[in-house]
């Protein structure tokens, strides 16, 4: 017998073995890091990677209001879930400032365990080999690095999933324990606080544990299934105290559903239908538009929350026992599109800004084609492990059903292009698996496969429509505004003009921009005609009721340098009480203000330029806390502005 030496127990695994079972994992997540996070590196130079915009701006304003404890008295609007997280990260002390970037970071962190758990998923599945083009899919699909540099709930909610799934498929051959429904039940629990659309995979779960357990554990199981049910109460009772209201469902829910279902909707993206003030616009045009219709359905002043609710629903429910065939056709249509290749627009078109990123436009990799992988890589484990596809068929159906129900947005989709990345790394490592099936079933995989692709290829019912592209150079003119980046908000104001040529956000920040740069001596002379036009557009459209009186002033000085000087001052004249126009009928030298008529303007018209310039002239300082903001030569800046002639 040899002293200090003992066999080693049978269970033990040498090191190098339990990395190579944990290689695809690993390598998937550092693949994840590196691909999202160099363009999350370029993203952050972009006006959109610096300014939140849409329902990110909501997302930080409402994990702010978490944060400070100053949330309105009314039930929540949107899913907490996400900006819970957020209003986390701002108790570990990130800043109010620094929020924004700190969630993108943390969508590339979330990116990379996405991919980690494909990789896990896919080799319980398939083997290790499935797990390494599963994770690899996943850290180089670049819809999933798109959204993981967004302030949304698209990532942080499939985290979650993936999570829960994780629990539920476990290792091959063996069923999960009340520990594992227990896990699935929060994960896929959380994920509903995130997204709603996850409410009813939640409700598969005890259904699911009723089936897969044996009959001295069911009981059990299924009531471990139901344990995410106190996330809902903790968060019901949360909006209780806040509001008065219980509930764990978010009220824009409700709303929704009716006008992702109302005559004339194509379903695929949300479309706003009534003209809104600029000044209510310029907010969540879905929440303001659901308080407008109810009230002119209804002649109602006041907008009761769970009253609203029950109307939206009641006339999503007439519509479907009323016209079901009309439904069903609309289902038919939001169906195609939920399968299309093309990603549907949600806050933005990602081809419009896939194509313009350096780390995405080269990457060809899609939804169609993992739609096509997966189709093959299901018809692998229904040969393989039938409870296992059986498994995903019904979560992926229940999944795609609670979208077809609402909009089949592109972000709604993703955990069933997880799901076909999981599927698709089977198919990749036997693509030549269908010829071991019995000779008079072997057309099917191939036949499935290509029906797939033709469905998810092609393109029907103007799924393809660019139409969104608009919204997107709006957006992104809105953006480079706010950063006081002029040449991007002309440029991309510009380029929403061509497609819609009275685009409200897009004529206004197309004069402002033009104008600034005027006033810094970089606007290109070539675009003065332009600027002209945009200008008459927008002065008449805004003559009757119209307002953004500072605005209407900055449009008529294109008037006057454009040589119509009484157009001009007819403009002008009829903004009496604007600080603007007053200032600019000053600078023409057609009325004069007075020393003392400085002294009623208030802090915001001191900040307009044509109002400072005037001052300077009239020798009146503005007020001590905007000195800073004054023009070094007004006198001459002026004169550049008024008398363009004079200075070429």
């Amino acid at each position: 017998m040899r002293t200090g030496m003992s066999s080693a127990p049978a269970t033990h695994r040498p090191s190098h073995r339990i990395w190579g079972k944990s290689a695809p994992v690993l390598l998937a997540a550092v693949i994840a890091l590196i691909y999202a996070g160099g363009h999350l590196t370029w993203y952050l130079g972009t006006p959109l990677g610096r300014v939140p915009v849409l329902d990110e701006h909501e997302n930080l304003t409402l994990a702010n209001a978490i944060f400070n404890g100053d949330l309105p008295a009314e039930p929540f609007y949107r899913a907490p879930g996400y900006p819970l997280v957020l209003a986390g990260l701002r108790a570990l002390g990130v800043s109010a400032s620094a929020l924004f970037p700190a969630a993108l970071a943390l969508g590339v962190l979330l990116h990379a365990l996405d991919a980690a758990l494909t990789a896990r998923i896919a080799g319980r599945l398939f083997g290790r080999r499935a797990a390494f083009f599963a994770g690899l899919l996943t850290a180089l699909n670049p819809v999933l690095v798109h959204f993981s540099t967004q302030a949304l709930d698209a990532v942080p909610s499939l985290a979650l999933f993936l999570l829960g799934l994780d629990r539920l498929i476990g290792t091959p051959g063996t069923k999960p324990h009340a520990a594992d429904w227990i896990g699935a039940s929060l994960y896929w629990g959380a994920a509903t606080l995130a997204r709603p659309n996850f409410l009813l995979v939640w409700l598969l779960l005890p259904v699911l544990a009723a089936f897969r357990s044996p009959g001295a554990d069911r009981a059990r199981n299924t009531a471990a299934a139901l344990t995410g049910s106190l996330l809902f109460a903790a968060l019901g009772c949360w909006q209780w105290s806040v509001s008065g209201t219980p509930g764990f469902l978010p009220w824009q829910g409700a709303y929704n559903l009716w006008a992702a279902n109302q005559p004339g909707s194509h379903g695929r993206y949300y479309v706003q239908t009534t003209t809104l003030p600029a000044a209510l616009a310029r907010r969540n045009p879905a929440r303001v538009e659901s308080v407008v219709r109810y009230r002119q359905a209804t002649g109602r002043t006041d907008a009761d929350i769970p009253a609203m609710n029950a109307y939206w629903r009641h006339r999503f429910i007439g519509e479907i026992t009323g016209q079901p065939l009309a439904w069903l056709r609309l289902m038919a249509r939001k169906a195609y599109a939920l399968g299309n290749d093309w990603e549907q627009y949600n806050n933005k078109t990602y081809a419009f800004h896939h194509d313009r990123s350096p780390w995405l436009w080269w990457n060809p990799l899609s939804w169609g084609a993992l739609f096509a992988l997966g189709a093959a890589g299901a018809f692998r484990l229904v040969a393989t492990d039938r409870r296992a596809a059986l498994t995903l068929a019904l979560i992926g159906t229940i999944y795609a059903a609670s979208v077809l129900l609402f909009y089949v947005s592109d972000r709604f989709r993703l955990p069933l292009a997880a799901i076909n990345t999981v599927l698709s790394g089977g198919a990749l490592i036997a693509p030549a698996f269908w010829r071991t099936w019995p000779e008079r079933h072997r057309w099917l995989p191939p036949a499935g496969v290509l029906l797939v692709s033709v469905f998810t290829f092609s393109r029907f019912d103007d799924v393809r429509s660019q139409v969104t592209f608009v919204q997107d150079h709006a957006l992104l003119a809105r953006a480079a505004d706010t950063i006081g980046d002029d040449h991007t908000a002309w440029s991309e104001a510009r380029a929403a003009l061509a497609m819609q040529p009275q685009h409200p956000d897009a004529l206004r920040i197309a004069i402002a921009a033009y104008f600034n740069e005027l006033l810094n001596g970089t606007a290109e002379p070539v675009d003065e005609a332009a600027w002209l036009e945009i200008s008459r557009t927008f002065l008449t459209l805004t003559a009757v009721g119209g307002d953004f009186p500072d605005l209407r002033a900055v449009a008529a000085l294109a008037l006057w340098r454009a040589g119509e000087h009484s157009a001009a001052i007819v403009g002008w004249r009829g903004e009496p009480a604007n600080a603007n126009a007053r200032a600019a009928l000053d600078l023409c030298g057609d009325a004069r203000i007075s020393t003392e008529a400085f002294a009623e303007f208030d802090d915001d018209a001191w900040r307009q330029p044509l109002v400072q310039i005037a001052a300077a002239r009239r020798g009146v300082a503005p007020p001590p806390g905007l000195a800073n903001t004054a023009f070094v030569h007004p006198e001459e800046l002026g004169s550049r502005l008024f008398f363009p002639d004079q200075h070429e």
